[in-house]
């Protein structure tokens, strides 16, 4: 067993073998799910299916998350349109990311047995957090480029440790390049990264021109990965549709101004308090593994220490100083949950009492075998496993509008609810469903005068009756109720009367 653990090629494969395993578990995108019924992971794949019928993100389809996020789903399309399949291996492929990324953080500090046997566990408290949500969402993709970064810092700030070449610079401006276009608000860890190697480079060891370089390193790995997703909307005439929506749109509506210096701080306490106490697994892990890589001495460089905080302080505050936010907004914090492991991995070498070696190298079987017990036990997903595809509202309305021949969908007044993926529809206005815009009723209008229009062959709505404007043109086909994060909603189908 011992010889198999340090093999090359095992760890990485371990490492997919628990992301591939927990993510199967707590996933609403797995396929043992009969569909994800997240409103946000909808409006991804709708747009990202739109993408292969030549519609633009912004300009089509309209939404304010990051165009990467959806060059992703287009991918995911790519593989299944039909299902969340696709979303569901990319995710499988951000947990390999995360998960190696945290071993070789933890292999700075602890034995390659500890490492496989903390791995399974580690998937089990960050992906079965509430944080997590359903799966799908932008911090989710950006968590393994987080954990990358968090090991090269940890790699690079060690005693006695030299300072990183420039590809590493490189490497790590692409990874913020990326989480810049998923999501901007993400990139707390990465802009405290570049400025406290900048500032040891220049001031720890007097070079100012080695700092400059490191610094234009790492903006021109942000800016080579920025080209090739910016290109398709220069081509297509879409960047000012891009730019006021994923910037303009996001700083002035989605995020609120403060009213007072101190606003920021004020959401980040309380913000960061409700995520830790939501989370509480995870969440200890962190804490814990900060506190002794501040306190415990022989670890980290001491000024190592005051920027490992900076990065957890400012990972926080681009988080939650526009607005509190959503419960998953502090799920990128789960990347500092490996450091609790190095803490516990270093506690339990300076135990009297050992283990019998070989329980100690075959201790990954049970572990991965705990995880996902734990998993099964405490993913808040786990429940919607046992609904049956044939029974949710999204498979009963999509059989009557393929039935009906329709060929036009409306998914109105409420964000998008699966209804576009399980008929197969592609949305035919670019206001495709509501979104979490404080001006979301100027910018519904254009829809409003469309549905009085009776464009539509068939209107989807969250309500009991019809909406404002569908009296004249829409009769009511059915209406069905079904849970949606914990609340029972009427869902109505709509069709345009002959």
């Amino acid at each position: 067993m011992k010889n198999l653990l340090t093999r090359r090629y095992t760890l990485p494969l371990f490492c997919l073998l628990c992301s591939f395993a927990v993510l199967a578990v707590c996933s609403r995108s797995s396929p043992l799910y009969p569909t994800n019924d997240w409103v946000d992971a909808n409006i991804y794949f709708t747009i990202g299916r739109g993408m292969h019928q030549s519609l633009m993100p912004y300009r089509d389809l309209l939404d304010h998350k990051g165009p990467l996020l959806y060059l992703l789903h287009w991918a995911a399309a790519a593989v299944s349109s039909t299902s969340f399949f696709g979303v569901w291996l990319l995710e499988v492929a951000a947990g390999w990311g995360f998960l190696y990324a945290s071993a070789r953080t933890m292999l700075l500090y602890c034995g390659r047995s500890w490492t496989f046997f903390s791995l399974p566990l580690l998937a089990a408290c960050v992906y079965a957090s509430p944080a997590f949500a359903q799966g799908d969402s932008a911090e989710e993709f950006c968590l393994p480029l987080l954990a990358i970064a968090l090991y090269f810092f940890l790699a690079c700030f060690g005693p006695g440790k030299k300072l990183p070449s420039l590809w590493v610079f490189a490497v790590n401006g692409a990874a913020a390049g990326a989480i810049f276009w998923i999501k901007f608000t993400l990139l707390g860890l990465h802009f405290a990264w570049m400025a406290a190697f900048a500032l040891l480079i220049w001031i720890g060891h007097r070079s100012f021109v080695r700092a400059l370089a490191a610094c234009g390193t790492f903006l021109g790995g942000m800016a080579a990965i920025s080209v090739p997703i910016l290109l398709p909307y220069a081509l297509g005439g879409a960047l000012p549709d891009l730019f006021q929506t994923y910037f303009v749109t996001n700083l002035t509506s989605y995020s609120s101004t403060p009213t007072h210096w101190s606003t920021p701080l004020y959401n980040l306490a309380v913000s960061g308090l409700e995520t830790a106490l939501n989370n509480p697994v995870w969440a200890v892990l962190a804490l814990l593994g900060g506190v002794f890589f501040v306190f415990c001495r022989g670890i980290l460089h001491p000024a190592a220490k005051a920027a490992l905080l900076a990065l957890a302080f400012f990972s926080g505050f681009f988080i939650w100083a526009g607005s509190m936010g959503w419960p998953y907004y502090g799920f990128p914090l789960s990347a500092y949950a490996a450091l609790g492991f190095v803490c516990l991995g270093r506690l339990l070498q300076n135990l009297p009492a050992r283990l019998p070696r070989g329980a100690v190298h075959a201790g990954f079987v049970p572990a991965l075998a705990l995880s996902l017990a734990l998993c099964m036990a405490f993913s808040p997903n786990v429940p919607f496993m046992k609904l049956k595809k044939e029974d949710l509202v999204q498979t009963k309305f999509a059989s009557i509008i393929q039935q009906e021949g329709g060929q036009t969908l409306l998914n109105y007044g409420f964000l998008d609810g699966g209804f576009y993926l399980s008929s197969g529809i592609t949305p035919s206005c670019r206001f495709f469903c509501r979104i979490n815009l404080p001006n979301y009723q100027e910018l519904e209008e254009p829809v409003r005068q469309l549905v009085e229009q009776g464009y539509f062959d068939f209107i989807v709505t969250r309500e009991e009756g019809p909406l404002p404007g569908m009296e004249e043109h829409y009769e009511l086909v059915c209406t069905e109720y079904q849970l949606y994060d914990g609340t029972l909603f009427p869902y109505s189908l709509f069709r345009k009367i002959a």
